[in-house]
């Protein structure tokens, strides 16, 4: 327009045509300096002014075609060379779509321009938003041309973005997976955002509503940047893996809807201004978010992250031609937008059925493995039967046999106690951890179990006229013992409200490994079951120039004379009240110091409860 186009700003909208045309004003227009009409956000009427000469050989029906869809005030006058201007179009702030001379998105005005004659136009409009302009001159059969073109390409366009949205409501509707509802959401409002901004919306949507239409911009951006925000938070699930994003995210949705909030009190005009800057701000926020999530869950995310890199081109253009004031045509500015949200549209398409896919994979593997922790439980329920049966033979046993089957019995019930818990924990699914630890824990204690049964049992035959089978002293990790000791009993201890714990430990000794699990599983068993509140913590430690086994616990309290008087078999102390026991504990412990030449001690502690200590060198007793 450089050249050809006159202009003057009418900052309290008061002047009209007959003040426009007279001295002093019509000398003040000043020549524009810039491709297109461009002052910004400004509440000033601005007056165009040009003239057009027509060539012999040129039509005589003309149109006026501005790439502008809805403006909150126009006035356009021809003037011939007579001078006497004529209203061509008039449209106000509630002026209707029908108001309109030529049934187009965007403000198109005919007019006939006589061969060989100059004639003068004068223009007035107010934006409500920015105030730049661009228009053309075309005959009537050139525009026909390229409103046929552009119908066409803007419905490809809507039509492609409907069918996205279709098809992401049905598949929400299917499946009932909210992801779907969101981005059907955001596509949604990037439908109507690009109806809007061609015209469409005000012509087909809400003709009769001028108002609304003037005010839908900030409406329809505010649902896209807050759409797209949630889309964002739930297709890389930020809550559960970015906290400190999601909190981000959702400090943008309720921004935004509190900048709607504002248009009560703030010009709507300045809200349209700063929401084209959150449009791209929220674009870089959301791949932002999408690349930090791509560095640990790449197949996951990598069409979501790959899809707004383009819409941060289109915010960009946007903003460089609202904010910073460079030359882009708004044809330009909406094309990008166009082409974006149809390829980010189905791109984010692409990553749901991406993750969806990826989701069907994870729950063929989660079957197979739930059907192999069902076989895996299948075989544990029967070995527990198994010791269950072995369990019964030796109360049965213990009833007419010797001391040895007594102790068993006193070994085995706690194990089994805790095997129990474990077990109807997995088989429940209240297993806080892998099933494969698990697992883990319930096979060494079977192992523990299993050995202590057969031996016994062996032992038992041997009395019948058996080799007898002697414990032979081999070299014990006691980290390995500590470890299956506290996974053994977990459950008692939880199910009473005990924290339990053991000190990791490097030591080695040199004693039959069945005969120090038995001193670990007795000790630690009698902590648990006469401590009430609080907590049991074991483990190995150098005194003395020796190795102790020392279990300390916040009970009543055991001093040495109660330690001895318990000793004895059978016998139970007052501290244990209505506790379940057989007073065997103790006395198991103290066979199998005096077996091995070991040394057993307690002491009350200052803070409450006791500690109950083993040495486990004989050479240093």
């Amino acid at each position: 327009m450089r050249g050809h186009v006159e202009y003057y700003l009418d900052h309290d909208g008061s002047l009209g045509i007959a003040e426009i045309t007279s001295d002093p004003i019509r000398s003040n227009f000043k020549p524009l300096e810039t491709k297109t009409a461009e002052f910004g956000y400004t509440k000033a009427s601005i007056w165009l002014r040009f003239a057009v000469k027509s060539r012999p050989d040129a039509p005589t029906d003309w149109r006026l075609h501005f790439r502008e869809n809805f403006l909150q005030a126009l006035e356009l006058y021809q003037v011939p060379p007579d001078g006497t201007p004529v209203l061509l179009e008039q449209h106000q702030p509630d002026s209707p779509f029908s108001d309109r001379s030529v049934r187009y998105p965007e403000l198109v005005v005919a007019f006939t321009l006589p061969k060989e004659e100059t004639h003068q136009f004068l223009l007035k409009y107010r934006s409500g938003g920015s105030s730049q302009l661009s228009f053309a001159l075309r005959s009537a059969q050139e525009f026909n041309a390229l409103a046929a073109r552009k119908t066409a390409k803007n419905f490809i366009y809507y039509g492609m973005l409907l069918l996205l949205v279709l098809i992401a409501f049905a598949a929400f509707v299917a499946t009932r997976q909210v992801i779907f509802a969101a981005y059907s959401a955001f596509a949604g409002f990037g439908l109507l955002f690009i109806m809007h901004g061609d015209g469409n919306a005000f012509q087909y949507l809400w003709p009769g509503l001028p108002l609304f239409n003037g005010y839908s911009s900030v409406l329809l951006g505010t649902g896209l940047i807050a759409s797209g925000a949630n889309f964002t938070r739930l297709f890389l699930s930020t809550r559960e893996y970015h906290p400190w994003l999601d909190k981000v995210l959702l400090a943008l949705i309720f921004g935004v809807f509190a900048l709607v909030v504002s248009t009560v009190a703030v010009d709507t005009q300045a809200v349209k201004k700063i929401l084209v800057l959150l449009a791209l701000c929220a674009a870089v926020l959301f791949t932002t978010s999408g690349v930090i999530a791509a560095r640990k869950r790449f197949k996951e995310v990598r069409f979501f992250a790959i899809a707004w890199f383009g819409a941060v081109i289109s915010s960009a253009i946007m903003t460089s031609r609202h904010w910073f004031g460079i030359e882009i045509s708004e044809e330009v500015q909406f094309d990008s937008m166009r082409i974006v949200f149809v390829m980010d549209a189905a791109l984010m398409g692409a990553a749901i059925l991406d993750r969806f896919n990826q989701m069907r994979q994870a729950r063929a593997h989660a079957l197979e493995v739930s059907l192999n922790e069902a076989e895996r439980n299948l075989k544990m329920s029967r070995r527990l039967r198994d010791l269950e049966a072995k369990y019964a033979l030796a109360l049965k046993f213990a009833e007419n046999s010797n001391q040895r089957i007594a102790d068993t019995v006193h070994d085995l019930r706690q194990p089994l106690y805790a095997l129990r818990l474990n077990i109807q924990q997995m088989v429940d699914g209240q297993v806080a951890g892998g099933h494969g630890d698990r697992a883990g824990q319930i096979e060494e204690t079977f192992t523990y179990l299993e050995e202590l049964v057969s031996r016994k049992l062996d032992l038992e035959v041997e009395e019948f006229g058996g080799d007898a089978p002697e414990g032979v002293a081999d070299t014990v990790v006691m980290e390995e013992v500590l470890r299956t000791v506290k996974e053994m009993f977990a459950p008692e201890a939880a199910a009473k409200g005990i924290s339990l714990r053991y000190v990791s430990s490097s030591a080695v000794v040199e004693l039959p490994p069945l005969d120090v699990m038995r001193i670990v599983t007795n000790l630690v068993s009698n902590g648990i079951k006469y401590t009430n509140e609080g907590k049991v913590l074991f483990g190995v430690r150098h005194r003395e120039g020796a190795l102790w086994l020392e279990v300390y616990d916040t009970g009543e309290g055991l001093s040495p004379e109660l330690l001895e008087q318990l000793q004895r078999r059978a016998v139970r102390g007052e501290m244990t009240g209505d506790t379940d026991g057989h007073g065997l504990g103790l006395s198991i412990v103290q066979s199998l110091v005096e077996t091995h030449g070991l040394r057993l001690n307690s002491r009350l502690l200052h803070s409450g409860g006791s500690c109950v200590s083993v040495l486990l060198d004989p050479s240093n007793r």
